[in-house]
């Protein structure tokens, strides 16, 4: 087959590293892939076709530069995300990591029009996609809350741990005082409630690591509930600084009181950390089985006593983490459902 895929996230967070998980995996062998995005960031995947644009997808522009050629070339495209660009004629698969703008709209979007244009597409996207993989059964059962009529075209396909995640050799990590956060600053992140419970924390016990960009998002936060001392915001580090951090951690908090997937605890789990998570469906879904602590969602005096409670010492299964949550396993996944369309 000839599938075209739409690589323009790569180099973003979290939709990036599920497109480069993907592009790791599909086995260029097999089928003849078109590729586009930005032909530096593709270099890698020589073995490709790499139809160069290096323009925003999430801008209107963006939207509207479908090279129309792969219409008549390919059999399919891939998107890694909810925003199917105009102009695509041929069958389109996608992957819907949430529905965060419809359940959370009073503080995921900014106007009443903006909800309405991020709930056209995402209707857009149920509607002339062939099949969705949801990177979650509680992402899959959100689909079906919201588009009932195009149900059916859900299925669940797990995101993987990266391969830089994989080789990484935590085994040299010494372990800190510190807890760390990874991810961005956004409200349904609860950092509100994280900055909340260090406070309580007995002074000095800890230091806390915050991982990510903290600059541009709505945060329902001012910079003075941001400011606390013993807290460290480090911006966007490397993959290997990262990994670092995670291994050297004695925790990994992560309170979110939303997410489709939630990559960071997992990630933790595999370098020996131990992740506290907040008790929301689909931690419960993902991490209800492997060596996590939960606290009450939201609730700054819980997560507190978890921190001081948790046993810091975590040996997860790796090979069912490995089995179960992975890349090959996603692209192959989606890669037999694309053939069972052609067929």
């Amino acid at each position: 087959m000839k599938i075209a895929v739409d690589c323009r996230y790569l180099g973003k967070s979290g939709i990036g590293r599920v497109c480069e998980g993907i592009l790791t995996h599909l086995d260029y062998a097999a089928d003849e892939y078109y590729l586009i995005g930005d032909a530096k960031k593709l270099a890698p995947f020589s073995a490709a076709h790499i139809v160069a644009d290096t323009s925003n997808p999430f801008s209107p522009k963006g939207m509207f530069c479908f090279p129309k050629a792969l219409n008549r070339i390919c059999d399919c495209l891939i998107v890694p995300n909810f925003i199917i660009p105009f102009g695509v004629r041929i069958p389109v698969y996608s992957v819907m990591h949430d529905l965060i703008f419809l359940d959370l709209p009073a503080i995921m979007t900014r106007s009443k029009t903006d909800y309405l244009i991020k709930k056209t597409l995402l209707a857009r996207c149920m509607k002339k996609s062939r099949r969705i993989a949801c990177v979650s059964e509680f992402t899959r059962s959100r689909c079906e809350h919201f588009f009932p009529k195009f149900a059916a075209k859900c299925f669940v396909n797990y995101n993987g741990l990266s391969e830089d995640v994989l080789a990484f050799d935590a085994r040299g990590a010494v372990k800190t005082d510190t807890l760390v956060y990874v991810g961005n600053v956004k409200p349904h992140k609860g950092l509100k409630t994280l900055i909340e419970a260090y406070r309580m924390l007995p002074k000095g016990k800890y230091r806390l690591k915050i991982i990510g960009e903290r600059e541009g998002f709505l945060t329902g936060m001012t910079a003075d509930d941001l400011a606390c001392e013993g807290v460290t915001f480090t911006g966007r580090l490397s993959d290997d600084a990262l990994l670092t951090e995670i291994a050297s951690a004695v925790f990994l908090v992560q309170p979110s009181f939303y997410e489709g997937f939630g990559l960071p605890p997992l990630e933790a789990l595999w370098l020996g950390t131990r992740p506290i998570v907040s008790d929301i469906p689909v931690f419960r879904e993902i991490y209800g089985d492997l060596p996590v602590t939960f606290f009450r969602t939201g609730d700054a005096a819980s997560l507190r006593d978890a921190v001081l409670s948790a046993d810091p010492c975590v040996q997860p299964d790796r090979q069912k983490i490995a089995e179960k949550y992975s890349y090959a396993r996603f692209a192959a996944t989606l890669r037999a459902v694309i053939s069972e369309g052609k067929s």
